[in-house]
């Protein structure tokens, strides 16, 4: 039960009960990882209200949400509470709407105020991206141990399939189809389910690890081990977000590559490669999992000394001008 309660007693705000309904309800339906971001949403609005003396949803109006959200922006030094980017206020705001949109169903309130609220505009940042070189240079290195032939999987397929890490996460093993070298990704963002292709180097470290999965699983204790997780821990329990970020990061840095290497970045070096080869946004799109094009545009700005190189080699009057 994700229970803002439970996760912090000390809040002990009036505010806090329609809010574990809210909870309670919203985790049946949706991933562990949705319910989580707007668990912590409610409760950082809940301390604040709380601060302010605010104990009942209908005086939370469009006034103090706009403060609230100043507030986040700038930050809080005295209390350690940092200050929140563009997309992450956005984030914010966007869980804060669907709760209030629930209080607007069960009468609590009269409108939903954060619906009045337009987010931030967000300064627009280019995801960085790793070089094919770079990272075959990692992804080549021979894995030392059964530790990291697992990593070495994850990394694969991170790559191969431009994964989110809790889609990767969240992956068990019937999601898995080898012989027509398919994933499922299931309950991706938005709620949405797709299908991915897995490049065959990914399939066979990914065999190679269902083999040690195996003895793993079959060492762990009953109480310990999750039979369906794709990626397990030698304990046979299912990895976190966290762990596998730790061992992706651990991989690059025993390959001897001086990069902070994270499976987002996996992703985003994935559709910029893919990109570049075939030119294809709309690829691009469907391999992500964007439900809309303008986000998977970004990547059609990342690589302009590609585009730069294409140019020359491929335009006429650019050949001539090289050649003089």
């Amino acid at each position: 039960m994700f229970n803002i309660i439970e996760i912090d007693k000390e809040i002990d705000s009036p505010l806090c009960q329609e809010a574990n309904l809210f909870l309670s309800g919203y985790q049946k339906v949706y991933s562990p990882h949705s319910t989580r971001v707007k668990q912590q949403a409610l409760s950082q609005l809940i301390v604040y209200l709380k601060e302010r003396e605010i104990d009942a949803w209908p005086e939370c109006d469009e006034r103090v949400l706009r403060e609230y959200l100043i507030f986040r922006a700038k930050g809080d030094c005295r209390k350690q509470r940092e200050r929140l980017s563009s997309a992450s206020l956005e984030t914010h705001l966007a869980a804060l709407r669907i709760f209030f949109t629930y209080l607007l169903e069960k009468g609590i309130v009269t409108y939903n105020p954060a619906r009045l609220i337009s987010p931030p505009k967000k300064a627009e940042r280019l995801p960085k991206v790793v070089e094919a070189e770079l990272l075959k240079a990692i992804l080549d290195r021979p894995p030392e141990d059964l530790l990291e032939k697992r990593d070495l999987a994850i990394l694969e397929l991170l790559y191969s399939s431009g994964l989110r890490l809790a889609e990767v996460a969240a992956l068990n093993v019937q999601h898995l189809d080898l012989n027509e070298h398919l994933v499922r990704v299931i309950d991706g963002k938005g709620g949405k389910d797709r299908l991915v292709p897995v490049g065959q180097v990914a399939l066979i470290a990914i065999k190679e690890w269902l083999s040690i999965r195996q003895e793993w699983l079959s060492a762990a204790s009953l109480l310990d081990r999750d039979d369906e997780a794709l990626f397990i821990s030698q304990k046979g329990g299912r990895l976190s977000d966290r762990q596998i970020s730790r061992r992706v990061k651990r991989y690059a840095e025993r390959s001897g590559v001086n990069i902070n290497l994270h499976p987002h970045l996996l992703r985003h070096s994935m559709a910029t490669h893919i990109l570049e080869s075939s030119q294809d946004i709309r690829l691009v799109q469907e391999l992500l999992g964007h439900a809309d094009i303008s986000t998977t545009q970004v990547y059609t700005h990342l690589n302009f000394n590609h585009l730069a190189k294409v140019f020359d080699s491929a335009h006429p009057r650019a050949k001539r001008k090289k050649e003089k």
